[in-house]
């Protein structure tokens, strides 16, 4: 199966605060699962449609202020026993501050120099 990522993601056990943006309106902080400088991955107790736009925050380990961004749900699924509501969810970033996007690279090329990168 051919690759079809751009952005080499990494495994990253990050803070993520999100917003929809679209109904059903709705907000969680949870533990991302993984990231790259394109995109999002983490967990939800909710099912969300793909497509939905979100304003997202995510909170690094490496610095005090967290990288606010924009994005949206590129693809769910769920996730657990048959009667859990428990969906992951793939969001592909539209927005990203410049300067936030410099600092996400940063720690991601540094992670992938340190051999970090999610196994394929």
């Amino acid at each position: 199966m051919e690759e079809k990522r751009r952005f080499v993601r990494i495994e990253w056990p990050i803070v993520v605060q999100y917003k929809t943006l679209d109904e059903p309106y709705t907000s969680d902080q949870i533990i991302g699962k993984d990231i790259s400088e394109s995109g999002v991955c983490f967990i939800v107790y909710e099912r969300l449609a793909k497509g939905i736009r979100l304003d997202i925050q995510i909170q690094t380990p490496f610095d005090s202020l967290p990288i606010f961004a924009k994005g949206k749900i590129a693809w769910i699924r769920k996730i657990g026993e048959e009667h859990a509501k428990t969906f992951e969810v793939g969001v592909e970033f539209s927005e990203v501050d410049p300067k936030d996007k410099k600092r996400l690279k940063l720690y991601i090329d540094n992670e992938i120099k340190l051999g970090r990168t999610q196994p394929e």
